[in-house]
């Protein structure tokens, strides 16, 4: 029960709320009207008879095009009462929903295919986005970023590694050099790459060092006095430094030609997964198929019994339509099988009578003619009269009970 109590009914409530009634009354011309109706139109298999134009309309499709397909069917089982076209139309529905289902399942399809070349279009950009030429040097300075696919980051290690190589041999030897590798080779570890960091670390060293820098000069004095300046490396290091940057390069190269046969193999992968979706959506489509399947066969065997039935159905006479024909030869039927009933029991009473008196003729004698014999013997008759009666009731009741008879 709410705390808060109503507020009192004043004038002015009561005209603010009218006013804001004005606004809330929804739909009120018959196109608005229309177009409310199908605000919960989804997939259209729940539709109203009355709004099934309409929905086919919003949903992309010709109205023209279910009722030549209604047409063909009728066509196609031929003529038939009111019974006959609702089973038509039932069936046409079927295939509409079938097709409406082969559309969605298709769109499906082709949004998987579609994600797929998205997925390659951004591969390729981000590819090109990290290919630069070795005489680029400024590159060295920027922070690209490392991406996430392999095929993509080789490429960029790879663009480093000329850059790296091509100042090498102009003689131009940086500390951003080094950073670049050591954010490149992170997590990775290499005898090459170890080789190549340490080359590229003395050759900086000794250029900074024969700089003639004066914040550096008591520095470069006390490493000569302490005998601990560095040499500088001379040509023979220069040489095998680019040896193994080359050899470096064409590591990266076979990588990259590797990790790019992979790509495509994936692609390939992933566009014939495309023709066989997975997930809830896919398998309610299947669901719903073999479902419709179904309702279609079961209506297509209804139709043809149908047919079957009108082809062996007699024909009526004139003024004198089928049902009333049918009751009267299913009532004329049971009256024949009452008085055939009827006439079995009578001749089994008949014969039993008659075996009876034969006895009683047969075994006539002295006792037959005294006056007890002769009591005996038509008491006799009576109860045989009586169980035949007996037993004709029982046999009618029987016959009635089970549905034979007159109705």
């Amino acid at each position: 029960m709410s705390l808060r109590k109503a507020p009192e009914l004043t004038p002015e409530l009561l005209a603010a709320a009218r006013q804001n009634a004005r606004h809330s009354t929804g739909p009120r011309s018959p196109a608005a009207k229309q177009n409310s109706k199908l605000n919960a139109l989804k997939h259209g298999a729940y539709v109203s008879d009355e709004n099934q134009r309409q929905a086919m309309r919003a949903l992309g499709e010709d109205p023209e095009q279910f009722e030549a397909l209604r047409e063909e069917l009728l066509s196609a089982f031929g003529p038939g009462d009111a019974l006959w076209e609702k089973q038509i139309e039932d069936l046409a529905w079927l295939y509409w929903r079938r097709q409406r289902l082969e559309r969605a399942q298709a769109g499906l399809k082709r949004r998987a295919l579609q994600g797929i070349e998205e997925w390659q279009h951004r591969r390729q950009r981000e590819m090109a986005g990290v290919t630069f030429d070795a005489s680029q040097h400024e590159m060295l300075d920027w922070n690209l970023p490392l991406p996430s696919d392999r095929g993509v980051r080789l490429r960029e290690t790879l663009s480093y590694l000329e850059v790296i190589r091509e100042q090498v041999r102009q003689g131009v030897y940086r500390p951003r050099q080094q950073t670049v590798l050591e954010s490149l080779y992170r997590g990775e570890e290499g005898w090459r790459w170890t080789l190549i960091h340490a080359l590229l670390y003395r050759f900086c060293r000794a250029q900074e060092l024969a700089r003639n820098d004066p914040n550096q000069k008591y520095y470069v004095e006390y490493l000569r006095a302490t005998g601990t300046y560095p040499e500088p490396p001379g040509e023979g290091k220069q040489q095998e430094l680019l040896r193994l940057l080359g050899e470096e390069i064409a590591s990266v190269e076979e990588e990259l030609a590797y990790a790019e046969k992979q790509n495509e193999e994936r692609a390939a992968i992933e566009r014939d997964a495309c023709l066989a979706p997975e997930g809830a959506t896919w398998n309610m489509l299947v669901r719903q198929e073999g479902s419709l399947d179904r309702s279609i066969d079961r209506k297509v065997r209804i139709l043809l019994q149908l047919r079957k039935e009108l082809a062996t159905r007699p024909m009526a006479p004139p003024g004198e339509d089928d049902g009333g024909r049918k009751e009267s030869m299913e009532e004329a039927d049971a009256s024949d099988m009452m008085s055939h009933t009827l006439q079995g029991v009578e001749a089994a009473e008949d014969s039993k009578m008659q075996e009876q008196c034969a006895n009683v003729y047969e075994n006539k004698g002295p006792a037959f003619s005294s006056p007890r014999r002769n009591e005996e013997n038509l008491l006799s008759a009576d109860c045989l009269l009586l169980t035949a009666d007996c037993l004709l009731h029982r046999q009618v009741g029987e016959e009635q009970a089970s549905g034979v008879g007159i109705r």
